[in-house]
């Protein structure tokens, strides 16, 4: 609990705005302007054999016009079904976005993001995976009236494990000037095996804008196949700030 404590005081302590569509996993094609910071607190809760309950923490801000970079610093509780409970930092992840073309009146936002999760969680303890991993994903994104939708389609590169295509696909309706609601269908496939070998989920959300700064996000996933839990609760804070 300790540890959790100060993780939480360095988190808010940069407080900052990321993705309008928090809660999807999905990333839209745009970047951080340049002087400005973003910041999301998210908390998951994984209902599978092994209770998790995951924190994280994603900081990003613009390089250029066109160009972010961010980090990701996730801090996992593990109720492990055959040993002892485990906490700890799991692997970091370091990221980047270009956007490419800015949307025009036929075609749609488009950007390649570049993200390399190190190997700094303790694999041995069920931290993350002690194995880096590069992923490249190109990132599509379109508004329609008051329908926004989201297409993710990438590749991850794994050091001693399959490679895997990424995909998502999802849609944010804005509802009113506060909540918008969100849906999405998304997984990982390693072209082999049968579909459950593979890991296909839904979800199902909105968020909220308490005012300018503050916006708070809910959504519920799915597991579609057998690879993945049964469900995932996952909540969490966007805050603004700067640009």
């Amino acid at each position: 609990m300790k540890k959790f404590i100060i993780f939480m005081g360095i988190a808010l302590f940069f407080v900052s705005n990321v993705y309008a569509a928090r809660p999807l996993p999905a990333d839209d094609a745009g970047v951080v302007d340049v002087g400005a910071f973003e910041m999301e607190y998210g908390y998951e809760y994984v209902d599978a054999a092994d209770k998790e309950y995951n924190h994280s923490v994603v900081l990003k801000t613009g390089l250029l016009k066109n160009l972010d970079v961010g980090i990701e610093v996730p801090y996992q509780f593990i109720d492990l079904e055959d040993s002892e409970d485990v906490d700890g930092f799991s692997d970091v992840v370091i990221m980047s976005k270009w956007n490419i073309l800015a949307e025009r009146e036929r075609l749609p936002d488009f950007a390649v993001s570049f993200s390399y999760k190190t190997e700094s969680g303790n694999d041995e303890k069920s931290l993350g995976t002690g194995r880096p991993e590069y992923t490249f994903t190109g990132i599509f994104s379109k508004q329609f009236d008051k329908a926004t939708y989201y297409v993710n389609l990438g590749c991850s590169v794994k050091k001693e494990f399959e490679d895997t295509f990424n995909y998502n696909f999802a849609v944010e309706y804005f509802l009113n000037e506060k909540v918008n609601l969100v849906g999405e269908i998304f997984g990982d496939t390693i072209f082999s095996g049968k579909f459950d070998d593979n890991a296909t989920s839904g979800l199902v959300g909105f968020n909220y804008a308490i005012n300018d700064t503050i916006t708070y996000d809910l959504g519920l996933t799915l597991g579609i196949s057998e690879a993945e839990p049964d469900y995932k609760i996952a909540t969490g804070f966007t805050f603004a700030f700067g640009g």
